[in-house]
C-alpha cells in the first residue's frame, strides 16, 4: 500500500490495495446530511430502514448499479452485510439443496481458495485445476476440468494478493457461472449475463467497506 501524504494537511493521493478512496464531492455530501438528512431533522444514521427517506436511498443506488454495469431485468441487486468473504458460505447455502450436490472451483489464489475451503462445509467441492499453493497466473481454457453438472463454477476474477486476473470471461459450457469481483466491480464494462451470481466487497470502486453487493439472476435461487 502506499499513500502519498502531505505535510499541510491537504487531501492525500492514495494508491492502496485496500478501501479506495472517496471522491470529495461524496464525503461533502455525506457529511452534509449526517446531522440533518435532506433536511428531516435528524442523521442519515438514525433514519428507519423502512422509512420512505431509506427507500429512496437505496432505489437510487439500485438504478445507478443496473445502469452502470447494464444489468438485465431477471436479476436481482442485493446489498447486504459482511463483505464478499460473507458470501463464501452464503453461495453453497443458497445455491445447493443437497450436500451430495457438487460444486466447482477455480482456486488462483488466496480468496479463491478461502472461498472454495468455506464451501467444502456444506457440500463437495470439485477443484476445476489442481491447487498447489503456487498462484502466477490464470489457467488456459484446455487445463480447465469441470465436473459434468456442477450446481455452479465459482472463481475470483481479480486474485489481489497474488496478482492474478482474469482478462476474459471464463467459458464453463453453459455452466451456471458464479464470480468474486470484488476488486474489479464497475472498473470495466462487463456482461452480467454470463453470470448466474457476481459479488464482492463494494470498498475497491464503489462505496465505504463493510458492504457486498451481490447481483443475482433470479431463477438460480427459486
Amino acid at each position: 500500500r502506499i499513500q502519498i501524504l502531505f505535510e499541510d494537511n491537504k487531501m492525500a493521493t492514495v494508491f492502496n490495495a485496500g478501501p479506495a478512496k472517496l471522491f470529495n464531492e461524496v464525503l461533502a455530501e455525506v457529511q452534509d446530511n449526517l446531522t440533518n438528512f435532506e433536511g428531516s431533522g435528524i442523521s442519515i444514521l438514525e433514519i428507519s430502514h423502512r422509512s420512505p427517506e431509506f427507500t429512496r436511498i437505496i432505489d437510487e443506488a439500485d438504478k445507478l448499479v443496473r445502469e452502470v454495469l447494464e444489468v438485465p431485468d431477471n436479476y436481482k441487486v442485493l446489498w447486504l452485510q459482511g463483505g464478499a468473504t460473507g458470501q463464501f458460505s452464503a453461495i453453497p447455502l443458497n445455491l445447493i439443496s443437497s450436500k451430495d450436490e457438487v460444486v466447482d472451483y477455480i482456486v488462483t489464489g488466496n480468496w479463491s481458495k478461502g472461498a472454495a475451503k468455506e464451501a467444502e462445509k456444506y457440500t463437495n467441492v470439485h477443484y476445476v485445476i489442481p491447487d498447489t499453493g503456487v498462484y502466477t497466473g490464470c489457467p488456459s481454457p484446455e487445463d480447465l476440468n469441470f465436473s459434468p453438472n456442477p450446481k455452479y463454477v465459482h472463481y475470483c476474477a481479480n486474485e489481489t494478493v497474488h496478482g492474478v486476473e482474469f482478462q476474459n470471461i471464463v467459458e464453463a459450457g453453459g455452466r451456471t457461472l458464479v464470480c468474486d469481483m470484488s476488486s474489479n466491480f464497475m472498473s470495466r464494462p462487463v456482461d452480467i449475463s454470463k453470470f448466474g451470481m457476481v459479488y464482492g466487497g463494494v470498498q475497491k470502486n464503489i462505496a465505504p467497506a463493510g458492504l457486498a453487493l451481490v447481483i443475482v439472476r433470479c431463477v438460480i435461487v427459486m
